[in-house]
């Protein structure tokens, strides 16, 4: 019975990896990111924080309260272990 927990155990921490975001999508929220005259290392924030900053990006705001949001996105941010 121990061994079948322990294998359980196993093979659920051996899937909870946390995936890197695409390269690809990184390099595109950084050069975004500086039209808004904001700098960041996207690749060392993890894939929630490049997700918010990519959604943020998208939305259909006015310049300043993008920005705004931007700058919150980043002062919260998230880095990957």
């Amino acid at each position: 019975m121990k061994r079948v927990f322990f294998a359980l155990i196993l093979s659920i921490a051996a899937t909870q990896t946390v995936a890197d975001a695409n390269p690809q999508l990184v390099a595109s929220v950084e050069h975004r990111l500086r039209a808004y005259h904001l700098q960041a290392d996207v690749s060392r924030f993890s894939l929630t924080t490049v997700a918010r900053l990519h959604f943020a990006l998208s939305e259909n705001e006015s310049y300043l309260d993008k920005r705004r949001r931007l700058k919150w996105i980043l002062r919260n941010a998230t880095y990957k272990n």
